[in-house]
């Protein structure tokens, strides 16, 4: 298995689980994004394709890939990142003036 299928799997997996678990935990009603696990398998492919040409460029997408996946919304739920901060009582109450 190439260096960078493992970081594109995190990837998908992190963008399910956001979709299918941490939303509802975080109070959102979202539905779930099946399109994630083709989408998944072909970052997978092309990021161990490229990998063969050139290989750090490759790991280095993917990792760039995986906290783009923190940070960015994709797919119907808000980011992960936003949803543990509400899961963890960090988000912002409505009113504050602080």
């Amino acid at each position: 298995m190439a260096e960078s299928t493992g970081i594109a799997l995190a990837i998908g997996g992190i963008t399910l689980a956001n979709e299918a678990i941490f939303a509802p935990m975080a109070g959102q009603s979202v539905q779930i994004n099946w399109r994630v696990i083709p989408a998944t398998i072909g970052l997978a492919l092309a990021l161990s394709a490229l990998e063969n040409v050139a290989p750090e460029f490759a790991v280095g997408l993917a990792w760039l890939g995986l906290v783009t996946a923190l940070f960015v919304r994709f797919g119907n739920a808000p980011t992960p990142i936003e949803n543990a901060s509400k899961v963890l009582g960090f988000g912002a109450t409505q009113g504050s003036t602080k």
